[in-house]
């Protein structure tokens, strides 16, 4: 955080440290020529990695990568800091709350206002807003497809069928799964949460 400067607001359940996981299954990793073939994968996988989620395409936000070589297994961890030049901030208000808090400000329709924040000396350390700069809602899953298509695909990974909700899929995955309105994966299973 010191080496960014990076600004960090302490409540609730802030995520302050995150980590990618590059694996595959035995079948992957046995169409690999030699253990040196699986580590210029894993090289081209930190690389990707430090392109996506490094602060401005740099690996000064990741701490740590590590790579895990098991007789059945085979990953490349990546941790790192979600860290953003870029986010939104809630626009207060004069008036205070019965607690005394200052009260986000709202515009003349009743709609809670925002600010667009971009400061690379004082960046913002928030997992939210990290991934709000990267797509919202389906920038992880986006994250995902855009590995498999730059990357493992051309190493002979496959890649399943996409069971999102059709909400959190974008309109490429739409598209490449042909989703559709309706289909059997567009509603959520039915949920029951009584206590027996």
């Amino acid at each position: 955080m010191e080496s960014t400067n990076a600004q960090f607001n302490p409540r609730g359940k802030n995520t302050v440290i995150e980590c990618l996981q590059f694996g595959g299954n035995r079948e992957f990793w046995n169409s690999f020529a030699s253990s040196e073939a699986i580590r210029r994968y894993f090289y081209e996988c930190y690389e990707y990695a430090v392109d996506k989620i490094g602060f401005l395409r740099t690996g000064e936000n990741i701490i740590c990568a590590a790579i895990v070589t098991e007789s059945a297994r085979r990953n490349l961890f990546v941790w790192y800091l979600p860290i953003t030049e870029k986010w939104t901030s809630k626009v207060m208000s004069k008036n205070k709350s019965q607690a005394g808090n200052r009260l986000q400000q709202y515009d003349e329709f009743g709609y809670p206002q925002y600010r667009y924040c971009c400061d690379i000396d004082r960046p913002r350390l928030s997992s939210s807003e990290f991934w709000k700069a990267r797509g919202g809602l389906t920038s992880y899953s986006d994250l995902q497809e855009d590995f498999y298509n730059k990357i493992s695909s051309h190493y002979g990974a496959e890649r399943g069928e996409s069971k999102s909700l059709v909400k959190n899929t974008n309109a490429e995955q739409v598209r490449r799964f042909s989703r559709t309105v309706g289909d059997r994966y567009d509603e959520l299973p039915p949920y029951d949460d009584l206590p027996y």
